[in-house]
């Protein structure tokens, strides 16, 4: 059983390499075989203390994912399995370029045609924000 200490310890070293949702700083804990009670207690210290905030987590990893080329349903996804609430979700997405023209650059950059469309509809971006960009056929 790791003593309080050693579960902040534990904590704060996984913290230093980037932020984490609170969900993925308790699997990190439970993993290193923190107890759950003081899992739970190791994890509302560092919300407490600012050091762990979901939103901050949300906000910057939906704007990586989206300049990595993720349309806001694979944002939302990604989001969700780091169990980040669904209204933080919508708040994260909200500052983003809308998806619409992020899947018209990254449509471009990945050359055009269909497999760029496929390639756009498997990262998540909506048939709506897709509908807008030209066709195979009028791509010569």
């Amino acid at each position: 059983m790791a003593a309080p200490a050693d579960a902040t310890e534990v904590a704060l070293r996984a913290l230093r390499r980037r932020d984490l949702s609170r969900r993925e700083l308790d699997l990190k804990l439970a993993r290193a075989g923190v107890p759950q009670e003081e899992r739970s207690q190791t994890v509302e210290r560092l919300v407490e203390a600012g050091l762990v905030s979901d939103r901050r987590f949300a906000e910057e990893r939906a704007r990586i994912l989206a300049i990595r080329g993720s349309g806001d349903a694979g944002i939302r996804a990604d989001l969700r399995r780091h169990g980040v609430a669904r209204e933080v979700v919508d708040e994260a997405l909200e500052p983003l370029t809308p998806e619409a023209e992020r899947a018209a650059e990254h449509f471009a950059r990945r050359g055009g045609g269909a497999p760029a469309l496929r390639y756009l509809s498997g990262r998540g971006f909506s048939r709506e924000a897709l509908e807008g960009l030209p066709a195979p056929d009028q791509l010569s």
